[in-house]
């Protein structure tokens, strides 16, 4: 076993080991955990949400509900599959309520100063991106968050599943799904114009 890998075996021991002290109360414990998790919780709000106003919002609500729900938390499950879960969860309710995606990831939406295209072809790039992004809106929740985390963050199935806690087979099954249903979409607005 590699020094990484040993470290983030030890990391995610004694993460667990915290969750233990904070199931009995020990709101330090709580707080520590929460400290080592947060950018993490963040990036997985962001990645859905695309604001990172939100992204922080989402992850404050997801401590809230994690700390309300401790005495849930099974040490089976390693605290980040946890914690992602809780997050992977509001961040969808916030896209439910709101309808709309109102960010871009980083690189997706791009910068009109770019050396290697014009200004035509910036604003053809972000245009294109905002036709991606209000398409992906239109998908169910359940697809629309597997090309997200698939396609937008490159994550690998195995991933997805984890940090959904969905079987891979269904993961794979639903992003098969999700491509049809965006390149039908995909098809339909590219053939209007």
């Amino acid at each position: 076993m590699s020094a990484g890998r040993r470290a983030s075996s030890s990391g995610a021991q004694l993460a667990r080991e915290r969750m233990l002290a904070a199931r009995k109360g020990d709101r330090g414990a709580f707080e520590r955990v929460a400290r080592d998790y947060a950018n993490m919780v963040i990036a997985v709000a962001y990645r859905l949400l695309g604001s990172e106003e939100d992204a922080r919002d989402c992850a404050q609500d997801a401590f809230v509900k994690a700390w309300e729900n401790v005495a849930r938390y099974d040490p089976k499950w390693s605290v980040a599959t946890w914690l992602r879960r809780i997050a992977t969860n509001l961040a969808l309710d916030r896209l439910r309520r709101r309808k709309i995606l109102t960010g871009f990831p980083d690189g997706l939406e791009g910068s009109t100063e770019s050396n290697a295209e014009g200004p035509h072809e910036a604003v053809e790039r972000r245009e294109r991106a905002q036709r991606v992004w209000e398409l992906l809106d239109t998908l169910p929740d359940k697809y629309r968050l597997m090309l997200v985390m698939r396609e937008i963050e490159g994550m690998d199935i195995s991933d997805i599943s984890r940090e959904t806690g969905i079987k891979p087979a269904t993961v794979r099954w639903r992003l098969h799904r999700a491509r049809e249903l965006f390149r039908d979409k995909w098809n339909a607005v590219i053939g209007e114009e």
